[in-house]
């Protein structure tokens, strides 16, 4: 009897996980993606690898598993990460007391913080404000999605997964109510396929809802499809990530990507993930906002702005989102008598992994595999052009060396909400994967 046939749905950083993490235990993976490689929820932020702080005052468990995946994360992927550092720094008018609670947050979930000498840390980031009056250090740090998860598809498939990107799931195959495998359809030439499956894992992000509604009788799980406004500025004003110290609120984040700075940001519910309109208000509010923690920023204005979707949990009065866990759950719809599928809701990509392990050892369960999960320990791949030959990384991923170099050159300035010829994006994206 060959190994457990898996299918995953959503090729985010939650799906790529997960393929890895399933294909490092030997189960027979294949990853279904409607689009190509940041065609979603993770190539729609604002780059933060989170130590976790954001989130110590009112969700210990998140800021937890926070610090737990930005360690492991930035061990495995060097190659994406840029260890940054963050700051937290109460201005003027602020509510100091909040510094209390904040450090007490820190040390609860086991996140280094550190207070900062006001006068060095200006002295260190020049254009920072002069209004701060209590700042600390967390080791926040900024990541590269399209570069971490790039990689995470290259190790999956030299584990043996099949990765099927521009293609969408149009359909589950069933015996009565247990799913035997899914009819898919490639969006760029129109062919069907069918794979048939012993499980497959729902993990579409803001699309879960999507994938669950048909005539098998699943229960669509109570969401918040809370959007997003982010604004780039065309500079990079810090070497470091700079936050308001106070609880999570609009404009209140500014990360160094590259060359740019990334203010992030709003929170509004939207019903349709596909279908997001920004207020043309938002990135004027956005600009005024990190104008407060970086003044310089306002006299370059915005570059471009964009929009991302948070896949949050409701749990029943979560306002616009803000008040909402970033926790994650996963569900068993055997439970509802549909059996053959799971799906997994809420999360971050900075706690991708986490959820990746915890999905893998759920599925080892079912199955009887008795595999441990070594996404904390394996290496991502990733070409590196100055220090090795990569005729051994062709080979373990059967993709030729010359676009293994472009991959490279792609990844070196590709920010998020930038615009890429969408034939490029197909003919890229083949040549990797098909």
């Amino acid at each position: 009897m060959g190994a457990p046939r898996i299918v995953v749905i959503g090729g985010g950083s939650t799906g790529s996980f997960i393929t890895h993490d399933l294909a490092g235990r030997g189960f027979d993976v294949t990853l279904i993606e409607r689009g190509n490689i940041l065609g979603g929820t993770s190539g729609r932020f604002h780059g933060l690898l989170h130590s976790g702080a954001r989130y110590a005052v009112d969700d210990v468990k998140t800021a937890r598993e926070g610090i737990e995946d930005n360690l492991v994360i930035s061990k495995i992927a060097k190659h994406a990460v840029e260890d940054t550092g963050g700051i937290f720094a109460s201005l003027k008018g602020d509510d100091q007391s909040y510094a209390d609670k904040f450090v007490s947050g820190c040390k609860a979930a086991s996140i280094p913080v550190e207070e900062l000498d006001v006068s060095k840390l200006l002295e260190d980031e020049p254009f920072l404000t002069r209004e701060i009056k209590l700042a600390f250090k967390v080791p926040d740090k900024v990541i590269n999605s399209f570069r971490f998860i790039t990689s995470l598809l290259l190790t999956a498939k030299s584990e043996g997964a099949r990765i099927k990107l521009n293609t969408e799931m149009v359909g589950f195959d069933s015996d009565g109510k247990t799913i035997k495998g899914v009819s898919v359809r490639n969006r760029e030439t129109g062919a069907s396929e069918k794979i048939s499956s012993d499980l497959v894992i729902n993990a579409s992000g803001p699309w879960v809802n999507n994938i669950l509604s048909g005539d098998l009788g699943m229960k669509k799980i109570d969401m918040i499809l809370s959007a997003g406004t982010m604004a780039v500025v065309g500079r990079r004003f810090t070497e470091s990530v700079v936050n308001r110290l106070r609880m999570p609120s609009d404009g209140d984040i500014i990360v160094p990507f590259f060359t740019e700075s990334i203010i992030g940001t709003t929170s509004f519910i939207v019903e349709d993930a596909d279908k997001v309109e920004i207020d043309e208000d938002d990135p004027k509010f956005l600009l005024e906002e990190g104008s407060k923690m970086i003044p310089a920023i306002k006299k370059c204005g915005v570059k471009r702005y964009y929009a991302g979707v948070r896949p949050l949990l409701s749990s029943g009065n979560d306002g616009n989102g803000r008040e909402a866990s970033r926790d994650f759950r996963i569900f068993d719809h055997a439970s509802e008598g549909v059996n053959g599928i799971i799906t997994i809701g809420g999360g971050k990509l900075s706690t991708s992994r986490l959820m990746a392990e915890n999905i893998g050892d759920f599925v080892c369960q079912r199955t009887g595999v008795k595999e441990r999960s070594k996404t904390d320990s394996i290496e991502l791949l990733w070409p590196d052009i100055k220090k090795e030959k990569l005729d051994d990384l062709s080979r373990k991923t059967g993709i030729n060396v010359s676009v293994l170099k472009e991959l490279v050159a792609e990844t070196s300035s590709k920010t998020y909400s930038d615009i890429y010829s969408p034939v490029n994006d197909i003919v890229y994206s083949r040549m990797l994967f098909d």
